[in-house]
């Protein structure tokens, strides 16, 4: 009878088990989110009276370098800022650079808002504030049609446009935004809603449950520049 040949393993062909490949975590940047984690998980507990101490958590994990919220599983700010802080990168970055500049008390005698539109304006006639700089916003005077006016009673509309003016932009990009955001700083019950336009659509954000009936009569009331 014939041999039976045997078949042997070619192991040259033969592919190897695949193994879960380990990154080492660098120790310290590991700490330093964990820190910055407890920070976060403190000053939402403390809601808002702990303004300052949630947004300046936020901004030294998105200012590190490179970004700490990476060791959180966030790939980019916005993730960070939408799914961990439940907010968009605009606001996120707006309360960042108020609780950067203003004091607690200010924040609550001015809004959020307003402060962040003073910041705009300092920065577009200054250039970029740089460190923690206090500003003395209780002194701050800007000009509204050559006259300079108290910050204080100026809506963050007026603010806006004095800035443009600064920097000689005579026309918003958006100027249905702008029509609209001018009659929401009219009410003090949109002091936190925002406004964004973009491909010749708006959308709001943070508009208080409580007013909904104004915001509808605010809105419907406003006449929008016609389409250039």
């Amino acid at each position: 009878m014939p041999k039976r040949r045997t078949k042997r393993r070619n192991k040259l062909t033969s592919r190897p088990t695949a193994r879960d490949v380990k990154v080492p975590v660098d120790a310290s940047l590991k700490k330093a989110w964990d820190a910055i984690g407890k920070r976060l998980d403190a000053a939402e507990h403390e809601g808002a009276a702990a303004f300052d101490e949630l947004w300046e958590a936020a901004a030294d994990a998105v200012n590190h370098d490179p970004p700490l919220y990476v060791l959180g599983g966030y790939k980019t700010a916005a993730e960070f800022f939408q799914q961990r802080l439940h907010t968009d990168a605009r606001t996120a970055q707006r309360n960042m650079r108020v609780a950067r500049y203003a004091s607690p008390t200010e924040e609550e005698k001015y809004g959020t808002t307003n402060l962040d539109a003073a910041i705009g304006w300092l920065e577009a006639k200054h250039g970029a504030l740089g460190g923690r700089l206090p500003v003395a916003f209780d002194k701050l005077k800007i000009p509204i049609d050559g006259a300079p006016r108290p910050f204080e009673k100026l809506t963050a509309a007026e603010i806006n446009a004095a800035t443009r003016a600064l920097l000689g932009k005579k026309s918003p990009a958006h100027r249905a935004r702008s029509a609209f955001e001018a009659a929401l700083a009219k009410h003090d019950a949109f002091k936190e809603t925002r406004v964004n336009e973009s491909a010749g659509r708006v959308t709001f954000t943070r508009v208080p449950v409580g007013s909904i009936t104004l915001f509808a009569k605010v809105i419907s009331a406003v006449k929008l520049p016609p389409p250039k």
